[in-house]
């Protein structure tokens, strides 16, 4: 049986988990909250890493619970303790790789992208940064971007509030604006103006993250997992699992 909890109290749930037997306790996945990739809705925690990884823990047949933890230094002092099994959606670095095992398979990349009007489509292009010279660029104080974007000389319209840049783009204020895109996607698909807006290709920035185990656990499944896992995140991504997954949460790809 697979098991999900959200926004746990840690300590206790990990006290009471480690007294059970190595052979008995489910595996323990730990994430920091955010939709539309981990998050709780309606006491249950949603998302598209979960239902990813709960596909993959079903085909393996391993016990698992999930706990979202809203501090990256608590998630990686417990996944070096061995106290947490996987984490989901990491980058990759050299100082992670000393405690943390990745795998070959990403299924997400965090890209930033310009997003644009609908109606807009076709009228702009973004290879290099002159493309955008002539437009109106939204951009919030504080984000860092790229170092480029700040240095490209753009027609900029700064605000302090992220949130407030879609609403501007769509009032037309301004004709483009880089935004995460998963995360943009989410927004525009439960807000019901997923079709008011569009995107251009290229990425203004983009890095994969991965789902990751902790060398210091000793879960007796998590070598079949270490092994499995590539397999079958390349058969979803193949079948068309994953996109499936995500369309639930961003809408059509197209």
């Amino acid at each position: 049986m697979l098991r999900k909890i959200g926004l746990f109290c840690i300590c206790c749930l990990l006290a009471a988990t480690w007294q059970t037997s190595a052979t008995a306790r489910p595996l323990i996945i730990a994430a920091n909250p955010q939709a539309p990739f981990k998050y709780e809705a309606d006491g249950q925690v949603r998302g598209i890493d979960i239902e990813v990884t709960d596909e993959v823990l079903r085909e393996l047949a391993i016990d698992y619970e999930v706990l979202l933890i809203e501090s990256d230094q608590r998630l990686q002092v417990e996944a070096k303790a061995g106290r947490i099994d996987m984490l989901l959606l990491y980058s990759e670095n050299e100082d992670r790789r000393t405690f943390l095992d990745y795998p070959n398979e990403s299924y997400i990349d965090l890209d930033w992208n310009f997003f644009i009007r609908a109606e807009d489509r076709g009228k702009f292009t973004f290879s290099k940064f002159d493309d955008l010279r002539s437009i109106t660029i939204g951009a919030t104080h504080g984000i860092s971007y790229t170092p480029e974007f700040w240095d490209a000389g753009l027609q900029l319209q700064l605000v302090s509030e992220n949130s407030l840049q879609i609403d501007k783009l769509l009032a037309g204020r301004i004709d483009a604006v880089p935004m995460n895109t998963i995360s943009t996607l989410h927004q525009a698909h439960i807000g019901g103006y997923r079709n008011k807006i569009d995107f251009l290709p290229k990425p203004m920035k983009s890095k994969a993250y991965y789902n990751v185990f902790s060398k210091a656990s000793t879960h007796p499944d998590m070598d079949k997992l270490k092994t499995e896992y590539d397999r079958i995140i390349r058969r979803m991504k193949d079948d068309g699992s994953i996109d499936q997954i995500k369309a639930t949460y961003i809408g059509p790809s197209s």
